[in-house]
């Protein structure tokens, strides 16, 4: 099955970054169109099309950017609202609304749901100037920030820590470190996985979260010989107390500044500090099996994070153990869940199991594996660039 993977370009590089005009107002088009020619994107006039058309470009492109100008008429505007928050985004692309500023409900309704920014009709070439700007801003802060990966299981035994450990072993090789962050509070297994006994714990570090720094955050980090940096889960039940949706968010800046790649194996309790992670992660995977049960807690937690603000094209289906007798087949798994599967993780209890009670990734204790092969797949996918070696 192939992984998706990120475009790699950014604002003013005309030759990757293809953006998609749709408005009924020829004029709004022009004016859209000229301003980004300007600024070096790519939007030949087969990328501008009529609100009634818009689906059939779209689905025949893959733009970064839309900019859509709703129409005068309310009622066909909010129709064009709900269309664009069914919209696939499988790589984030960013939408532009054009519309009336005087009317803060349309505005309100626009900004809650896919639009990602709203541009004044009547001083439009200031305001898509602007909104560019933020774009480009955006992505710097993005590019210079290490990349968030949350791992969250909907039910227990889908093999998340496994899928961290190994893709935190991965993504070290291939950008000299990585960090792994356990916020599985009451069963966090990484250290174990790790074969390694932190000094210091995630709870120590919230505890001392008036004097958090980045000197502090490193020194509580275990290393691993991949180069894999471990924050620990709490050693004890009365430590948990002490983790905090603060201390977390806190962790979570100073890890991004730290490294080339945070990787955080959640729990499903939704509690607020597993929700800050939620809400910072650049991409979620979402690890399940084929099974009734995990498909039934799969959809149940798609639907939450989508009431908690979380749009699925944050949300990464990762099917681990794949290959199992009596599974539920694919197309009805996709069916169910209402989203493609992103990346299949074969089932290879020997290599696995072999490789975690020796306190050794699977990637590195047998590279050749199967499983690890599609491991290192899964890191490349989520990682978005392609390393030297693969």
């Amino acid at each position: 099955m192939p992984t998706n993977q990120d475009s790699g370009g950014s604002p003013g590089d005309h030759m990757r970054t293809n953006v998609c005009i749709v408005t009924n107002d020829e004029a709004q088009g022009a004016v859209v169109r000229k301003v980004l020619l300007r600024e070096g994107f790519d939007c030949p006039t087969a990328n501008v099309t009529r609100v009634e058309l818009a689906r059939q470009l779209l689905d025949r492109s893959t733009p970064d950017l839309i900019v859509v100008g709703l129409p005068n008429d309310i009622d066909i505007s909010l129709g064009v609202l709900d269309w664009l928050e069914k919209l696939p985004r499988p790589n984030g692309e960013r939408v532009l609304a054009i519309g009336p500023a005087a009317d803060p409900k349309m505005v309100l309704r626009a900004l809650r749901g896919a639009v990602d920014d709203y541009l004044d009709q009547n001083d439009l070439e200031a305001e898509l100037m602007s909104a560019l700007g933020r774009w480009r801003a955006s992505l710097a802060r993005q590019e210079a920030a290490g990349k968030v990966i949350a791992l969250l299981a909907p039910s227990g035994g889908s093999g998340s820590s496994t899928l961290a450990v190994n893709l935190a072993a991965v993504l070290a090789k291939q950008h000299q470190a990585a960090v792994l962050l356990d916020l599985k509070l009451e069963t966090g297994d990484l250290a174990a996985l790790l074969d390694l006994k932190p000094t210091y714990t995630l709870a120590d570090l919230c505890h001392n979260v008036a004097r958090m720094d980045r000197a502090l955050f490193e020194r509580s980090l275990a290393r691993h010989d991949s180069g894999v940096h471990l924050l620990g889960a709490p050693r004890h039940y009365d430590d948990i107390a002490q983790v905090t949706p603060e201390g977390v968010h806190k962790a979570l800046v100073l890890a991004r500044s730290s490294f080339p790649y945070v990787l955080i194996d959640l729990d499903h309790s939704f509690r607020g500090e597993q929700v800050e992670v939620l809400r910072e992660a650049d991409v979620i995977l979402l690890v399940l099996r084929l099974d009734f049960a995990s498909l039934r807690n799969a959809r149940r937690t798609i639907e939450h994070l989508e009431r908690r603000g979380v749009v699925r094209n944050r949300v990464r289906l990762v099917v681990n153990r794949y290959g199992q007798p009596k599974e539920v087949p694919f197309a009805k798994a996709e069916e169910a869940l209402g989203m493609k599967i992103f990346h299949y993780v074969p089932d290879d209890p020997k290599s696995v199991n072999r490789a975690n009670n020796n306190g050794v990734p699977v990637v590195l204790e047998t590279p050749r594996a199967a499983v690890s092969r599609s491991l290192i797949k899964l890191a490349t996918g989520v990682n978005g660039r392609l390393s030297a070696d693969h």
